[in-house]
């Protein structure tokens, strides 16, 4: 994804020491970044020569400390799979697609096959029941919050600007449901999916942002059984859309 100045918008396509079987929850926060940035290449959602966004925004998408985000990057360059360019047209670039599949974060992932589909059924439980009260519930700020979540994933040009607008999407429609009780455990199986997420194609992303769009309108006429419909195939759809289910 090609570097942007302070300021501006990335327009970005649109992802060390842990053995193979340790589990992304025994790798540090820098290894997991190593992990998701690595099996992103490993997959080819990242190509040879597509930068990726400026640190910061990596860091703000994977929810990981800056320094974290600059000291896997720097590790990953060191290992040739990226190339860091200094100066006012440099940026963080993909350099080698070969050597990411065997990095021991990335096997980790892999490893960690059974825990995620698990994650998205819990997920696809809590949201669909959320999304059957949210039909019944949604009031007119309810509708215009997650409209504006929508237009923002539209305008997104990357897939650190498309997470923000994803996340808040996700959780106005549990807020919309009028069940604070039932947020916390909700928010907290969505947190925990998302530490499994790797950088998508921006393309790929908008044409997800879709489906949104389509629950907004359901909730908006208070259709809960279309709107459960939705919910249900978005939310089962990460069984072959995450990385458990692609190879390369």
């Amino acid at each position: 994804m090609p570097s942007a100045h302070p300021g501006e918008t990335h327009p970005a396509v649109p992802a060390l020491t842990a053995p193979a079987v340790a589990g992304l929850t025994r790798l540090s926060a820098v290894d997991t970044v190593r992990g998701r940035i690595g099996l992103a290449i490993d997959l080819g959602l990242l190509s040879v020569g597509e930068a990726l966004p400026p640190d910061s925004e990596v860091a703000e998408a994977l929810g990981v400390s800056e320094i974290t985000v600059r000291r896997a990057l720097r590790s990953l360059a060191d290992d040739g799979i990226l190339r860091r360019v200094r100066g006012r047209s440099g940026g963080t670039f993909v350099a080698d697609t070969e050597g990411a599949s065997e990095l021991p974060a990335v096997r980790a992932f892999r490893g960690d096959s059974a825990e995620v589909h698990r994650l998205i059924d819990v997920r696809t439980l809590l949201e669909t029941s959320l999304t059957h009260f949210a039909a019944r519930e949604a009031d007119a700020r309810d509708i215009e919050a997650l409209e504006e979540a929508v237009s923002d994933a539209r305008a997104a040009t990357d897939w650190t600007g498309y997470h923000a607008a994803d996340e808040r999407f996700h959780l106005g429609v549990a807020q919309a449901a009028h069940r604070p009780h039932l947020v916390g455990p909700y928010r907290d199986a969505l947190h925990r999916l998302y530490a499994y997420f790797v950088p998508y194609p921006i393309e790929y992303l908008h044409g997800v942002n879709r489906e949104h769009a389509d629950l907004v309108d359901a909730l908006r006429t208070h259709d809960a059984v279309a709107a459960v419909a939705i919910a249900e195939r978005h939310v089962a759809a990460l069984h072959t859309t995450m990385f458990v289910g692609l190879t390369r």
